[in-house]
């Protein structure tokens, strides 16, 4: 049995193997180009962000914007603890030395999300500087002290035992710090004291429940279910830039794009229609791709709004976004490639592959149309770049199309 330097030894050889594992995935990242494009976003943040630091207008909701970009970070708290599935069976016999192993966790996650924190609060300061709130470094004193109380409550909603409260909690919880965040952001020097006394009855509260509900000592299955999302997760997005090892799906149900679904007709010609669209449904090739969506068109905008490269711009972005979306939609192809029910069940391979061609040109077609919607503001004046967007939404889902069915002709040939 290992002594408690030996557990924490065991924890920072496991934070190590976990960086090699990943440095050559960050390699191929890196050789993509995402880092330029994302180096060329900064640039354009900085120069709008700096033209609206020259002239804020009198109305313009700084404490809002302050609360709704600040609390996310304040109250998000990551725990990354390395632990396996075999850790039940060879840890859990030594759980009560475990606490130097999750104490190097702890004080990890702080720290980088401690330091997350206050770039982004650098960031903002400019700007908070011209609110009628403004207290100085005491602002960045109470950020520190209210992100180490959510660490804290992080944990306590780890160690509740009914799924229910903790999320009940987590939702009281985000809502008390943005008041406490835009309280912060608003009082002047008459609501000082009612800030300052809201701020500890709100944390108060919190304290108070954590010690009411019933909590486990070590919650063994919530950690390693929160570890295997983030290594999902993880290699999701690295999957964008080269082959990574297999890691099981994550399955949502995502009641918003199940209707999808029903719209499929329930017969044997349907079948790859109806797996296709569940799976991009249901799993995390879908997910990625509505966040890049999110991502896509909120980029898109900003480009287009402000008329970068005279509008060529947002042809860049509106392009780079489409070959994002279809790459993530592309996986659809590999991800029943293991499956043992294409050999077992009367079903034609030919008409899978053209069902995943029909599925994946339908979904590309979707989203890069809406990832071209919020091009809006260049759509008057600018007519040889709107032909090429719509060239780009109109051609770019046919020729990744035939692409697919290329690449599949010739996987049926090596077969």
């Amino acid at each position: 049995m290992k002594e408690p330097s030996g557990v924490i030894q065991l924890w920072f050889e496991r934070k190590q193997s976990f960086t090699k594992e990943i440095i050559p995935y960050i390699r191929y990242m890196m050789m993509s180009g995402l880092p330029v494009f994302l180096s060329l976003f900064g640039i354009l943040f900085v120069y709008r962000y700096v033209n609206l630091l020259k002239d804020v207008p009198p109305q313009f909701p700084i404490a809002w914007i302050g609360a709704i970009v600040l609390t996310p970070l304040l109250c998000y708290s990551p725990l990354r603890t390395f632990l396996r599935e075999a850790d039940v069976i060879y840890l859990m016999p030594m759980e009560h030395k475990l606490s130097g192993y999750l104490k190097q966790s702890m004080i990890r996650s702080l720290r980088n999300s401690t330091l997350l924190l206050l770039a982004v609060s650098l960031v903002f300061w400019p700007l908070y500087r011209q609110g009628e709130g403004y207290i100085g470094i005491w602002f960045a004193v109470i950020l520190v002290v209210l992100k180490a109380f959510n660490a804290y409550s992080g944990w306590q909603e780890r160690r509740l035992i009914w799924n229910n409260q903790r999320l009940i909690l987590r939702i009281i919880r985000w809502l008390l710090m943005f008041g406490i965040v835009l309280a912060w952001l608003k009082q002047d020097s008459f609501s000082f004291v009612l800030t300052i006394v809201y701020s500890v009855c709100a944390v108060a509260l919190l304290y108070a429940c954590y010690r009411m509900m019933r909590k486990t000592s070590f919650p063994w299955r919530r950690l390693i279910d929160e570890e295997k999302f983030t290594i999902r997760r993880l290699y999701s997005f690295f999957n964008w830039f080269s082959d990574v090892q297999a890691v099981p799906p994550i399955v949502k149900k995502r009641y918003y794009l199940a209707w999808l679904i029903r719209l499929v007709p329930y017969r044997k010609a349907s079948t790859f229609v109806y797996l296709h669209l569940i799976t991009f449904v249901r799993t995390e090739i879908g997910g990625i791709c509505i966040r890049l969506v999110i991502l896509g068109g909120f980029v898109n905008y900003m480009v287009a709004d402000s008329l970068g490269l005279q509008g060529w711009g947002a042809v860049l972005s509106l392009l780079f976004f489409s070959m994002l979306v279809t790459i993530q939609s592309g996986t659809l192809r590999s991800a029943h490639r293991h499956a043992i029910w294409k050999d077992i069940f009367p079903l034609s391979v030919t008409l899978q592959q053209k069902q995943l061609v029909h599925v994946e040109c339908l979904i590309n077609y979707i989203l890069i149309f809406i990832l071209w919607l919020p091009t809006f503001p260049m759509w008057g004046g600018h007519a040889y770049q709107l032909i090429v967007m719509l060239a780009i939404v109109l051609i770019f889902p046919l020729i990744r199309a035939m692409q697919l069915q290329s690449a599949l002709r010739k996987a049926e040939e090596l077969d």
